[in-house]
């Protein structure tokens, strides 16, 4: 069989089985937990392990397209180079009007992620602010309260009545923030989710695609895809570590 073609055919079915495996990540993602308390939630050990395994296919991936890029023969880095210099002055206009629409695609996309970004920590100042200003009352008189060995009867009695106090405000929180079906940290990820499908993983094929373009390498597209999962999963670690031990 023709090797060229052979390679081709090979190059097709990583580049699907490769795609198919980031939409695997994508179903694979668990649902924001309902679990207010973090202790025996394995909530966070998922998305952690989750993550690892996403970093280490896009190191992977990264370590190929350099693999690949290094074994280039002489021969083959001025073939490259002659591309560009013996462009004719059409393709040079249509090269030129690319990479301003890719400018502004960036710059664009870039603003978006802000928003998204601020929104988040917006709301997590929201949550600790909360936090402090329901609980923190709670907390402090509970630590007023006499302590230790000869502990009146009066102060166990009170401090239970503020631990049940304490855990129904937190509780309040929690659901307001967490656990909720219309809970805060839900709708932004829900958002965010829909964010990154349809900009971000499209912004990012087209900028790997440029890049690997200059070595003359065909763009992963998995890669793209990878990326927002893991950001996407940063956020929900992120969310889950506001919870209380």
């Amino acid at each position: 069989p023709n090797p060229a073609r052979r390679n081709l055919i090979l190059l097709f079915l990583l580049t699907l089985t490769l795609s198919a495996k980031a939409q695997n990540y994508w179903d694979r993602i668990p649902a924001l937990t309902s679990q207010c308390y973090s202790d025996n939630d394995e909530f966070g050990k998922n998305i952690q392990n989750l993550r690892s395994e996403i970093k280490d296919k896009l190191e992977k991936s990264k370590q190929a397209v350099e693999a690949k890029a290094s074994k280039m023969t002489k021969e083959e880095q001025m073939a490259m180079a002659m591309k560009y210099q013996n462009m004719s002055a059409d393709e040079i206009i249509k090269r030129q009007n690319d990479m301003m629409a890719m400018t502004q695609a960036q710059a664009e996309f870039q603003l978006a992620s802000t928003e998204f970004e601020n929104r988040f920590n917006q709301l997590e100042a929201e949550f600790r602010s909360a936090f402090g200003k329901r609980l923190g009352p709670i907390e402090q008189e509970y630590l007023k309260l006499p302590d230790g060995e000869g502990t009146p009867q009066w102060a166990i009695k009170k401090g239970e009545e503020l631990m049940t106090a304490y855990n129904k405000e937190y509780g309040s929180i929690c659901n307001e923030y967490f656990s909720s079906s219309d809970a805060k940290f839900k709708i932004w990820l829900k958002d965010f989710n829909k964010f990154l499908v349809e900009k971000e993983i499209p912004f990012n094929q087209r900028m790997i695609k440029m890049q690997y373009d200059q070595y003359g390498i065909a763009a992963d597209e998995s890669v793209a895809a990878l990326m927002a999962v893991d950001r996407y999963l940063e956020k929900c670690g992120a969310i889950a570590g506001l919870r209380r031990p």
